[in-house]
């Protein structure tokens, strides 16, 4: 039975809060539990139970901390392309934290190195993403459920307003900058202002002392345990297969013309081919471009290609909506800006991740589904420079943005 199904037969959701979730999945990504704790819509601790039913294994959910004894059974880079993390080990087993219980043969491979019977326990998404980007110095794009914040939430504003309004009230940007950089990690990172900034290399982590694995456990149906591996005569060296990587912006792509833009846009299947399309239009009049996301009163990186951007500093992108800035007019007023940016601390931080420099002007168009601004396309032409004002094609290239979303979202519905 799929989550949603399963949420719904122990009516843990409403049909149209799961129908909200599917919706800003299509736009914002992740997985269909972490859009609905975003949303407020459903409590972690029951997202990991029912979780741990949909898998018949053990769950887990709250904050949690890996032995580092178990951490030194895999690489970091393993780890981090499969969406798994050891936490637990003893005489005869290890505890492998995972999102996907499919990845038998990666369990497998665990339990080959360790001589240990492995254990698998699922948890949520996000609670993984936070700990492997802690952990093993993982980009993952930054989400309000990692600060604390909820999504502002339509279904949640039907119930009660009084609800929603505590929803869209987020905090102030001091202390959106504080819980930035800590959702960040700033342990090898130089920050400035709150905002973390890092440098391409990803250091392997060093093990340091942690509390031991203690998350929330339950056992669903008593779970079959994993098949025992014979302990080998001797261990085998650990022979790490790397996965597909992630989708994320590339570093070279080929600029694309209006005309072929609009067709990709119009045959989109998800969101990165959205972005991927976008982008590579821009890429044929800027020097520049970025796609942002935008959650209530701040934004995140998304992607972005072009002179000096590195897509692994465009994700630690953060912008607080608070304060009066470039990005607030543009989110509030839902309509394009052309002309120098605003200059303050904040902005500061976001040119350096850009790459660095102010330019003497700017583009920055909102890009709308059904009147929300959801992202912000950002172009320049470079530091020192002035950016072309020439948007039309870009205003028309933002509703067949929209309408890729609403054929997607549609096909989800079907589906």
């Amino acid at each position: 039975m799929r989550l949603g199904e399963l949420l719904l037969s122990e009516k843990l959701v409403t049909p149209a809060g799961l129908e909200e979730a599917l919706e800003t999945q299509v736009v914002q990504g992740g997985r269909i539990g972490t859009n609905l704790v975003e949303l407020g819509l459903l409590a972690e601790k029951d997202l990991a139970r029912m979780l741990g039913k949909q898998h018949n294994l053990a769950f887990a959910s709250g904050e949690m901390a890996p032995d580092p004894r178990a951490l030194e059974l895999v690489e970091a880079n393993y780890a981090d392309e499969n969406d798994l993390l050891p936490m637990r080990v003893d005489q005869t087993r290890v505890t492998v934290a995972v999102i996907n219980p499919a990845q038998l043969s990666l369990l497998d491979e665990i339990g080959f190195k360790s001589g240990k019977r492995v254990v698998a326990v699922v948890v949520p998404e996000f609670r993984m993403n936070q700990m492997l980007r802690k952990h093993c110095k993982a980009f993952r794009p930054i989400r309000p459920i990692d600060m604390n914040a909820l999504r502002p939430s339509k279904t949640l504003a039907a119930k009660d307003s009084k609800t929603a309004e505590k929803a869209a009230d987020l905090m102030s940007e001091d202390e959106f900058q504080s819980l930035y950089a800590e959702a960040m990690g700033d342990d090898d990172e130089e920050v400035i202002d709150g905002t973390a900034i890092v440098e391409e290399e990803i250091p392997a982590p060093v093990p340091a002392a942690a509390p031991a694995f203690a998350p929330v456990w339950a056992q669903v149906q008593a779970p079959a345990p994993t098949p025992a591996t014979s302990a080998p005569i001797a261990p085998a060296p650990f022979v790490e297969r790397r996965a597909v990587p992630r989708a994320s912006s590339p570093a070279r792509v080929e600029p694309l013309g209006f005309a072929e833009a609009q067709k990709l846009l119009q045959a989109s299947d998800d969101r990165e081919d959205v972005a991927r399309n976008v982008l590579r239009f821009a890429l044929s009049k800027w020097k520049r471009s970025l796609l942002l996301s935008v959650h209530g009163d701040f934004v995140t990186g998304w992607h972005g290609v072009g002179q000096g951007v590195r897509a692994k500093a465009v994700q630690r992108i953060g912008i607080g909506l608070r304060g009066q800035s470039t990005f607030k007019l543009v989110r509030d007023t839902r309509s394009h800006y052309v002309g120098p940016m605003k200059r303050d601390a904040g902005t500061a931080v976001f040119y350096k991740l850009l790459g660095g420099g102010f330019p003497k002007t700017a583009v920055l168009l909102p890009l709308l589904l059904r009147g929300k601004v959801v992202h912000i396309l950002y172009v320049d032409n470079g530091p020192d420079d002035f950016t072309p004002p020439d948007i039309g094609e870009l205003l028309i290239l933002s509703q067949s943005v929209a309408r890729s979303y609403e054929a997607m979202i549609k096909r989800r519905r079907a589906g």
